[in-house]
């Protein structure tokens, strides 16, 4: 009996800790932290300004108000933190139907679209969208409004900048413009419609302007399988346009428009999901001159798995030293290196790659990594040549992005100043083993820097940055190089591991190497560009780690460099003395101690690797 009822007991309580877990469980699912629905309380307008007010609801912290045309183009895209907000949208359309949706977001980036999105159609008269923009000289212009205008007191002013030429009433539909008033303008002539004392629509006019060229996005290639990963996007053409525009399309419908100030970028993989379609669409415009305007578009698919990343080597291919052995690394946790020296492509009935291979002439090492629930990786060459290169050049080509800020509180001032002052570390290291540096001119820009560096014939140019997301949550280090065709992306990828070897984080904070397929400029050069994002400067446990080990991060990067060139480091000549003083075992678990201490990368393996050299030199 006494059993039973314990038993009973037992269920009893766990049949109640189950309820109140149930309850706790909805209590949180029903919680304030969440977004609540809301709606549009009302929407007026005198013309083309409108007052929008809506609810709030709880745990918004922004709004986000945008207005689209019948073909889903956004006319106006305004935040706000408050409930109510103005807009002015002077390119609305007689005639034409809009829509405007409210969303609001939470401190976490979550969001909820307003219940009742706000349709209307524009009714005010407006310049009609079909006019030609174009001015000819010694002709007179007929410009056509659309809409009524009788009844009410329109006028139609003409400027030059902000300078009034004419102002008069219109009463018709059509308005001549004689070529007086815009014969001698340098490029634009302003015409506004005015009811009363209020401007309802303006348009440019343009003389003497050039023709857009066409426009072709060059990467990423059309119908183009992606890794989900940062996007590069370049494009040419588009010459005489005032700006560009970027418009993603996911599955057809516009998730994002941004502009460009130049013919590449790249893009977060924040604006991509894994196994799904997408489209870039590029516009060049001409100011406000829709029908001058080119565009394209490139449609595109993300990945449903990951694909492998290429094999890399331990030394630059150019110059092997004969005799040398090459180490062939995976930068995968996983995969099997398959490889071959005669040229042919690898598969995986070529050799497994298993210890270090001896170069005694010039061959061709290709390598492919294989692994079940990957895509394999794409084959690596290296075109090995046999040839003891002792002198070397280095052009380091530090930020500087003054504006771009870093954490306050950890003493990060500007991107500029933090990374000259690491870069700093980088030169010295290098000058101590006799590799001729040059150095940025801060004032310039990337072209003059690469015809710089070519000037002097470097070996390698290197960026230093720092990074920063648009969110300020990313941390982590990631190097670039154009593509994997480039001479440095062995280096790039031993930058990479050397640095993950002292950073804080490494398990969330390998960004891995990456191709920017032309959109960075100092990538693109003839192959022996590269540029290192050290971590991010508006994260601020990653500010702390460049603020606190610049020396260590600078010296990091420069021993890469140095294990890449082949160049054998100063210990050599210590190790010698230990050997012959019977001091190498002692010493080598000195050692040990000592570079894990100061985590210097003259790593414990190469100085063994000495000593084993040595000892077989000795033992003859």
């Amino acid at each position: 009996m006494i059993r039973k009822l314990k038993i009973r007991t037992f269920l009893v309580a766990l049949i109640t800790l189950f309820i109140g877990s149930l309850t706790m469980s909805y209590s949180i699912i029903n919680s304030d932290d969440f977004l609540k629905s809301f709606k549009i309380i009302n929407v007026s307008n005198i013309s083309t300004k409108y007052h929008v007010e809506f609810e709030k609801t709880k745990s918004a912290v922004e709004y986000e108000i945008i207005v689209y045309d019948e073909d889903s183009n956004i006319i106006s895209d305004e935040k706000t933190t408050e409930n109510t907000l103005d807009i002015n949208m002077p390119n609305l359309k007689y005639d034409e139907k809009y829509k405007m949706l409210i969303f609001a977001y939470d401190k976490l980036g979550a969001s909820i679209t307003v219940k009742n999105p706000y349709e209307f159609t524009y009714t005010a008269p407006t310049f009609s969208k079909e006019n030609n923009l174009v001015l000819e000289n010694n002709e007179d212009y007929t410009l056509y409004i659309d809409g009524d205008l009788e009844n009410k007191n329109y006028e139609i002013g003409l400027f030059d900048g902000e300078t009034l030429i004419t102002k008069e009433s219109i009463k018709t539909n059509e308005y001549i413009i004689k070529q007086k008033y815009f014969n001698g303008l340098n490029q634009v002539l302003t015409v506004k419609l005015f009811d009363g004392d209020s401007v309802i629509n303006t348009i440019n006019l343009y003389s003497n302007i050039s023709p857009i060229s066409d426009i072709a996005i060059v990467s990423p290639q059309n119908d183009a399988l992606l890794d989900y990963q940062d996007v590069p996007l370049t494009f040419t053409g588009g010459d005489n346009a005032s700006n560009y525009t970027l418009e993603i399309y996911k599955d057809g419908i516009l998730i994002k428009s941004v502009s460009l100030t130049q013919n590449r970028a790249i893009i977060s993989s924040e604006f991509f999901m894994k196994d799904n379609k997408y489209t870039f669409k590029i516009k060049a415009d001409y100011l406000d001159y829709a029908s001058y305007s080119k565009e394209t578009i490139v449609n595109f698919q993300m990945k449903e798995k990951p694909t492998l990343l290429p094999a890399y080597i331990n030394s630059n291919p150019n110059y092997i030293k004969e005799n040398s052995y090459l180490t062939i690394s995976n930068p995968n946790k996983g995969g099997t290196i398959y490889y071959t020296i005669d040229g042919s492509e690898p598969t995986d009935a070529s050799p497994v790659y298993k210890e270090p291979i001896q170069i005694k002439n010039n061959m061709t090492l290709k390598t492919i990594i294989k692994e079940d629930k990957y895509y394999d990786s794409t084959v690596s060459t290296f075109n090995l040549n046999v040839e003891n290169k002792t002198e070397y050049k280095v052009y380091l080509s530090p930020s500087n992005q003054t504006g771009n800020l870093g954490v306050k509180a950890v003493g990060y001032t500007n991107e500029e100043k933090e990374m000259n002052d690491l870069s700093n570390y980088i030169e010295k290291r290098l000058k101590d083993y006799n590799i001729k540096v040059y150095r940025n001119n801060p004032n310039g820009n990337i072209n003059l820097w690469v015809a710089d560096s070519r000037y002097y014939g470097a070996d390698l140019h290197i960026a230093i940055h720092s990074n920063a997301s648009t969110n300020h949550t990313s941390k982590g280090v990631e190097t670039w190089i154009n593509d994997q065709t480039s001479d440095t992306y062995s280096l790039a990828n031993m930058i990479q591991s050397d640095l993950m070897n002292i950073y804080y984080d490494k398990e969330n904070g390998n960004r891995g190497v990456k191709y920017s397929n032309g959109a960075l400029g100092e990538t693109r050069m003839p192959k022996f560009g590269i540029l290192v994002e050290v971590a991010h400067h508006d994260y601020e446990e990653d500010a702390k780690w460049i603020m606190n080990n610049k020396e260590l991060i600078g010296n990091t990067i420069a021993d890469s460099i140095l294990k890449y060139f082949g160049i054998i480091w100063r210990t050599q000549d210590f190790c010698k003395i230990m050997l012959y003083h019977n001091l190498g075992d002692i010493m080598s678990g000195i050692f040990r101690q000592m570079i894990e201490k100061t985590k210097d990368l003259i790593i414990y393996e190469n100085i063994i690797k000495i000593f084993d050299e040595l000892d077989k030199s000795s033992d003859k």
